[in-house]
């Protein structure tokens, strides 16, 4: 067994960066600081497969233990980004996935659920996952088994793979504004995954960082936003290494910034 090390990115201190820039909280909260990061558990233990395998791991633990609110109650974070969710579903979200067959949608790192809130009226089911229990209990608890005619699967995963999902089994993979805060390499393990269970002809759109044209470096909970290391380019070639086909890139451009992107690609039919 390796113990990750304290001084290997678990950060470098236990509390967010104070910055006013959150793409979650920019209609209503954009000079409010992100919640504080709670760091203090045990060092976890991982049996790494190589040093990607380990990098992996601690930064998912880092962006787990970042949003699990059972952790400290003062905690808001879901709350401010559920204030922004409609605006940014009519503006930013629906008119790129209007065309998408909803019919059995994944909803990745899904939180207290506001995504899952929008895509319930149009999916026959939705498959939640998120790496916290704390997450899924709470969406548990908002849409139980079923609400209206959709019907629902809940996934504590590992926070970088969907081994519980079966190949070919899901129509439209769904992801906002919680991919920003994965590092490259989890996106990549994930985008190998939307290969993986995506139906032919099923399609994928996810929002994710492009804050590494600004900094390389994997220490992400000091960028604004807690941005990560990902760019487009990376994610283009992530699809096209695992046979996805890219429909479009977009920039977002947030407060004078392109930190953010998003992708969507498909699986040839």
């Amino acid at each position: 067994m390796v113990e990750a090390s304290e001084n290997a990115p678990l950060t470098t201190n236990s509390r967010a960066p104070r910055s006013g820039f959150c793409v979650t909280t920019r209609i209503l909260f954009e000079n409010t600081a992100l919640p504080a990061m709670n760091m203090n558990t045990p060092p976890l233990k991982i049996e790494p497969e190589n040093d990607e395998d380990l990098l992996v791991k601690r930064q998912v633990r880092e962006c787990a233990l970042a949003h699990d609110v059972s952790r400290d109650i003062s905690v808001t974070y879901f709350q401010m980004a559920e204030a922004g969710m409609e605006h940014q579903w009519k503006r930013d979200i629906w008119p790129r996935i209007k065309d998408f067959d909803f019919s059995v949608t994944l909803d990745l790192a899904a939180g207290h659920g506001r995504n899952s809130e929008m895509l319930k009226t149009l999916a026959g089911e939705i498959y939640i996952v998120d790496v916290n229990q704390s997450c899924i209990d709470a969406c548990k608890a908002r849409f139980g088994d079923t609400d209206g005619k959709c019907r629902f699967h809940y996934i504590v995963n590992d926070g970088y793979s969907l081994k519980e999902i079966p190949d070919s089994s899901i129509t439209a993979v769904y992801s906002w504004d919680a991919m920003v805060h994965f590092d490259k390499l989890v996106v990549k393990r994930y985008i190998a995954e939307f290969a993986r269970v995506l139906k032919n002809g099923g399609k994928a759109f996810f929002h994710h960082s492009n804050y590494g044209h600004v900094s390389p470096e994997d220490n992400w909970c000091a960028n604004p936003g807690w941005r990560t290391n990902t760019t487009r380019e990376f994610v283009a070639e992530c699809i096209q290494s695992f046979g996805l086909q890219s429909i479009s890139q977009d920039a977002l451009d947030w407060k004078g910034s392109a930190f953010d992107a998003i992708t969507i690609c498909s699986k040839a039919r």
